[in-house]
């Protein structure tokens, strides 16, 4: 399979996953007068979407940077891909299932969807992990087989975010407000992480 084919089918999945999540949302049931309150209502749903298309956004550009290394591709870094992929689609469900328990406040259905949220996270950063590791151990797959500095930096990142995914799936066991804030900081320091990354290639790029 030529990388770019992998490449179109990635950023498709990715497409269409972050086209879907707005099918969460519906024009609510209210009497004529009603409807800002019943739009207010939605609140649990605006949030639980508002921090999945941002989690999945910055997959997104993780994994097309990633790929932007990657000169030719093989059978296991296909199926490492794919597994990646599979693990971001169910983003999709959890995010349902964590907005559906914000809307009821019961404590062991909201503590049931911030755990499987954070597991899902988890093997999300995993796979990014094995999907570098792989790279870094066969470099003859990398348009250059000198590992760039964007590369060594990018990939420290997916086991920092495996440590704060295990944390929020943890502290939600017991409190899960504490495990809802760690999903939360897990994101956030995705984006920073791509920033500082983007911005020492920027760096680069102008000296």
């Amino acid at each position: 399979m030529k990388i770019d084919r992998m490449e179109a089918f990635s950023d498709g999945v990715f497409a269409i996953l972050i086209t879907i999540l707005v099918l969460e949302f519906s024009v609510p049931a209210c009497k004529a007068g009603s409807l800002k309150a019943a739009v207010l209502q939605q609140w649990p749903q605006l949030a639980a979407y508002l921090m999945t298309f941002t989690y999945i956004g910055v997959l997104w550009l993780f994994h097309n940077d990633l790929f932007n290394e990657v000169r030719q591709t093989d059978a296991r870094l296909n199926v490492l891909n794919l597994l990646s992929l599979f693990l971001t689609t169910l983003l999709s469900y959890s995010m349902s299932l964590l907005s559906s328990s914000l809307v009821s406040m019961n404590a062991d259905d909201l503590r049931f969807s911030v755990m499987l949220y954070a597991l899902i996270a988890l093997g999300i950063s995993l796979s990014y992990d094995l999907l570098y590791a792989y790279l870094y151990r066969n470099k003859h797959l990398l348009k250059s087989e000198e590992i760039s500095s964007r590369f060594r930096s990018q990939r420290r990142y997916p086991l920092a975010s495996i440590a704060v995914y295990l944390c929020s799936l943890l502290a939600a066991a017991v409190q899960v407000r504490i495990g809802l804030a760690f999903l939360l900081v897990g994101i956030v320091f995705h984006y920073i992480a791509y920033w500082k990354v983007e911005n020492r290639s920027s760096g680069r790029h102008i000296q």
